[in-house]
């Protein structure tokens, strides 16, 4: 009879050793016995229990985005206004990059290679992620809090800036010494940069027209003015 608690308990350990690896070496780089080695597993183990390297990195993959995408939802939910939500999207996904690591380097190498091995099945729950941002900005155009603003770069630049901050957190180590004699930190925490993306964003895409109940309150305030 199968253990359903202690398969389901294998499969977590096989996925996160297999996020681990593709972080660390990318897809091509990732060997299937150090990634089995990691598991605590045999190789059959890993084959009868997800199957090959390809198929192995979908279910990785799957499993990130879905994560990210869910978390995203949620934080925005509870975000408040449209502006508050983009900040609220910033700092979720400094989160999620902080607390899982090898997110921000899976998603740069695939961006480098121009999606090689991203597999059709991901596409789906990376259309979760990419509508976050999209739904935030159509709210703000709606309600006139929001100026008409291009998804995509509002996106690429949110998630942009967190990646290449994760990924020179080596690079910033190494020359810490040489910025502090300039006056400069390098050693800032990324959410930090979630609190910056969100203020500048925040600024730059507030409309410079006010919506409805700002512009009714300041009419009935300047009437009472007048009166006076």
């Amino acid at each position: 009879m199968v253990d359903v608690e202690e398969t389901t308990t294998m499969l977590t350990r096989i996925l996160n050793a297999a996020a681990e690896e593709f972080g660390r070496v990318g897809f091509s780089g990732a060997k299937v016995e150090a990634i089995a080695r990691r598991a605590g597993v045999n190789k059959a183990g890993l084959y009868y229990h997800v199957g090959n390297k390809e198929k192995l990195y979908e279910a990785v993959l799957l499993r990130l985005f879905a994560q990210v995408a869910g978390t995203l939802e949620e934080a925005v939910a509870q975000g408040g206004d449209p502006g508050q939500a983009l900040g609220a999207l910033a700092r979720a996904m400094a989160g999620l990059f902080a607390r899982l690591p090898m997110l921000p380097r899976i998603m740069a190498m695939e961006m480098a290679s121009g999606g090689a091995h991203m597999p059709a099945a991901a596409l789906s729950e990376f259309r979760r992620i990419f509508t976050v941002t999209r739904d935030i900005l159509a709210r703000g155009r709606a309600d006139g809090s929001l100026r008409p603003a291009e998804p995509v770069f509002v996106h690429l630049t949110l998630v942009g800036a967190l990646i290449v901050y994760s990924l020179s957190e080596p690079l910033r180590r190494r020359f810490a010494d040489a910025a502090r004699d300039l006056g400069l930190s390098l050693d800032l925490p990324l959410s930090g940069v979630a609190d910056f993306l969100a203020e500048t964003m925040g600024r730059g895409l507030a409309s410079e027209t006010p919506s409805c109940p700002p512009c009714v309150e300041t009419l009935v305030e300047e009437a009472g003015h007048g009166d006076a």
